[in-house]
C-alpha cells in the first residue's frame, strides 16, 4: 500500500492520501473516488481520473478513515501520476487549511 494507490472495497473506490511513512498505523486516510457523472465538478477540490476506462472524481473534501487491515490484502486498481496526486494533496490543503 503506498499514498495515492486507488483500492476498490465492496466495489466502492478509495484513493490513499495518507503519508507513505505513517501506513503502518492500524487506520488510512482515504478520499472517495465517486463515478464522475453523479458528482459536481468543485475547483481545487475535485480530480477527474480515469480507471479502467471508467471516469471517476476523486473527492478532496470527503476524506475518511478505514482500518488498514481492509486494504492491506488488496491489490491497487489504479495509481495517481505525481501530477495528480499533487492536485488531491492541493485539495486537501484547501480544506484543512484554507489555501
Amino acid at each position: 500500500m503506498r499514498r495515492f494507490d486507488l483500492y476498490e472495497i465492496e466495489g466502492a473506490l478509495y484513493l490513499v492520501v495518507q503519508s507513505d511513512h505513517l501506513l503502518d498505523l492500524n487506520s488510512v486516510v482515504v478520499l472517495p473516488a465517486l463515478p464522475s457523472s453523479g458528482h459536481p465538478a468543485l475547483s481545487k477540490l475535485t480530480l477527474d481520473v480515469t480507471v479502467r476506462g471508467v471516469a471517476y472524481r476523486i473527492l478532496a473534501h470527503m476524506p475518511l478513515t478505514l482500518p488498514a487491515s481492509r486494504l492491506r490484502p488488496l491489490k491497487p486498481r489504479h495509481r495517481l501520476s505525481p501530477d495528480e496526486g499533487q492536485r488531491v494533496m492541493d485539495g486537501l490543503n484547501t480544506i484543512l487549511w484554507g489555501f
